[in-house]
């Protein structure tokens, strides 16, 4: 879980507004703390099925899954098994 953690901040420091400098804690809010708008969040699932070659279904298409770094995470581990 920590390399997918890693591995979505590491995309979100090159692709969106979140800065190389700052850190972002397990349950920050994405959008909240204006580090990805909607345009953003689907350039995110986009990697996100791509990187861990899973498709997303539509009924997790949620902002508790999409909205932190625990979200995002506890997705894809649910989706990779």
């Amino acid at each position: 879980m920590e390399q997918i953690k890693n591995d979505i901040v590491d995309y979100l420091k090159a692709n969106s507004f979140m800065d190389n400098g700052s850190s972002l804690k397990d349950n920050d809010s994405l959008t909240q703390n204006g580090i990805i708008d909607s345009i953003g969040l689907l350039e995110l699932m986009d990697y996100i099925c791509e990187k861990y070659s899973i498709e997303i279904p539509e009924d997790m298409l949620t902002p508790e899954n999409f909205d932190s770094l625990q979200g995002i995470t506890n997705m894809i581990t649910k989706l990779a098994k």
